[in-house]
């Protein structure tokens, strides 16, 4: 196992709660179909709770079983339409194309999959992405550079579909923090 992936494991086995989802998340909800959606690192499900008390149908991908786990037990018990599904999506992903009606990508930036995800995607489906941005750094938190955005990156890695939503900048929280990020809604044409 790798360490970031036994970093992921502990930090869900832990976890008593999911959290609040992202504001971009809670933002863009009403212009998500209500059909299927694919919550990428869905981890213990902050967003795939969100969306599915938000009417939605979610399949939620993650790599960390424990996560997983404690995301199925809360669907179970809210009796929510919340399927959990153990796969590490660097490694194999195993949906169809045209499959879902939106993919929510949020704090997770692997950009040799967004093609994936956009393939994945019905004519018309949604895609929101929302993930650091190289400013982030100054901060120390992530650490990885790979997992920052730069300036306007995000609008270029989607640029073959239309962009409905897009920001970049500070994201001020309820509880005082502020963090570096960039967002988007895009919708795939063809």
């Amino acid at each position: 196992m790798t360490p970031r992936r036994t970093m992921w494991e502990e930090r869900h086995r832990e976890a008593s709660a999911p959290g609040n989802p992202e504001p971009s998340v809670v933002e863009m909800l009403p212009l998500l179909t209500r059909g299927l959606v694919l919550d990428v690192a869905a981890g213990t499900g902050r967003h795939s709770i969100f969306l599915a008390h938000g009417g939605i149908r979610v399949v939620a991908a993650d790599f960390s079983a424990p996560g997983l786990a404690l995301l199925a037990k809360i669907g179970r018990l809210e009796r929510l339409p919340i399927l959990p599904v153990l796969a590490d999506l660097e490694e194999t992903f195993p949906f169809q194309p045209r499959q879902f009606d939106a993919v929510v990508n949020v704090t997770y930036l692997d950009r040799a999959l967004i093609p994936r995800l956009k393939e994945s995607l019905r004519v018309g489906g949604l895609l929101l992405f929302d993930t650091f941005l190289v400013d982030q750094a100054a901060t120390g938190h992530p650490r990885d550079p790979s997992f920052f955005l730069g300036h306007y990156e995000l609008r270029e890695l989607l640029s073959d579909m239309e962009i409905m939503r897009y920001r970049e900048g500070i994201v001020a929280y309820p509880d005082g923090k502020s963090i570096w990020r960039a967002a988007a809604l895009a919708r795939r044409t063809v």
